[in-house]
């Protein structure tokens, strides 16, 4: 379990933790409100709420405590990592509980004014940074407050006549709209600097800005499934920095690190959009083409060219020259995924103890 738990991403484990609390609050916070409201219902404070409804309140409140505790037990994979059809479940379970409950509690409970009170109940889902989720909800409370107006229609704002009509219409559309447009906010901009970052510290490597390997297999996987299923293809290149170890040796690896960060800026470049750049460990660097063979050395003899052309000024006391040997490894029906890396990697040493600062795209053997 500790080696599960250090390798958890920073991501991994707010998801799980967000998970967990929300989807056990959200039930234990309508809980609270079926005790309140049937305590109240025995004292006799709400007796217009009829017997029937409390009882129906009250059984509807175990239900979700019942499911919240299924989820919560079943949430993690056995990566100790929360499973992502349990995140979707979790997130429809919780949306549907606010806008129930909101709904439930709004028409039968006899005080008109818990439009007020719909920060509180949307706010639950802003934990997970959703925005498909945040619209759900706070357009349907929204438009069951709206209703709720009309519906309830012993409430005075809603009589024209009466003399405030006009200015409390206009004080709660205003409050409604600014209470929205804050979560809104918190959701769009929590998940923009809280999650994004996380993710790029899950799926990127810090120091080049590459994708990692974390994140390859997925990006892979679904270029081998395309393949495969639409009969697309797609080439995989390996690239390694010739004589880097010496560069390191010779001037340090402070300066190791500006030539990667060089190298992996030239072929981030010159690759396609559709294309993606990972840092494969050390100096090597994969890349995923999303072309055929023919493209893919057009691509590498770019970046090989530019990378040789050119050179890395190291604290502005030394030039360092670089060059890189890349090997191509196509499509093949009979490949793999770790085949086709296998085959790449087998050209690149080719290339570099036949000269390096080469393309290899056959191996002799395959001539």
């Amino acid at each position: 379990m500790k080696d599960q738990e250090l390798k958890m991403s920073a991501l991994d484990a707010y998801l799980n933790r967000v998970y967990k609390i929300i989807i056990l609050m959200s039930p234990m916070a309508a809980m609270m409100a079926a005790i309140t409201f049937t305590i109240f219902k025995i004292i006799g404070w709400y007796e217009v709420v009829s017997t029937a409804a409390i009882i129906i309140f009250d059984f509807t409140n175990l239900i979700y405590l019942s499911i919240a505790i299924y989820l919560f037990r079943t949430c993690i994979g056995p990566d100790g990592l929360l499973r992502k059809d349990k995140l979707k479940i979790g997130k429809i379970f919780i949306s549907s509980i606010i806008l129930i409950q909101w709904n439930f509690i709004s028409y039968m409970v006899p005080a008109r004014e818990f439009w007020a009170y719909a920060f509180f109940f949307i706010v639950l889902a802003v934990f997970f940074f959703d925005m498909k989720m945040i619209t759900v909800v706070a357009g349907g409370i929204v438009i069951s407050i709206i209703v709720s107006w009309y519906i309830n229609g012993e409430n005075l704002m809603m009589i024209p006549e009466y003399y405030y009509f006009l200015p409390d219409l206009i004080l709660r559309i205003i409050c409604i709209i600014l209470t929205t447009s804050t979560l809104f906010a918190l959701t769009y901009f929590g998940g923009k600097f809280l999650v994004e970052e996380l993710e790029k510290y899950v799926n990127y490597d810090t120091l080049t800005h590459l994708l990692n390997r974390r994140s390859m297999d997925n990006y892979l996987q679904a270029a081998y499934q395309n393949a495969k299923t639409r009969r697309t293809t797609f080439c995989l290149m390996m690239i390694d920095i010739d004589d880097f170890k010496k560069v390191n040796d010779t001037y340090g690896h402070d300066c190791g690190d500006e030539v990667l960060k060089f190298v992996s800026g030239v072929v981030s470049k010159e690759v396609g959009k559709k294309d993606s750049v990972f840092r494969w460990g050390g100096e090597e660097i994969l890349v995923l083409i999303n072309a055929d063979e023919e493209k893919a050395v057009e691509i590498a003899e770019r970046i090989r060219i530019e990378i040789s052309k050119d050179h890395v000024n190291y604290r502005d006391e030394v030039n360092v020259s670089i060059t890189v040997t890349i090997g191509i490894s196509p499509y093949r029906s009979n490949f793999t995924i770790q085949s086709m890396m296998d085959d790449a990697d087998q050209k690149l040493y080719y290339g570099k103890r036949h000269g390096k600062n080469r393309v290899v795209i056959q191996l002799p053997e395959d001539l």
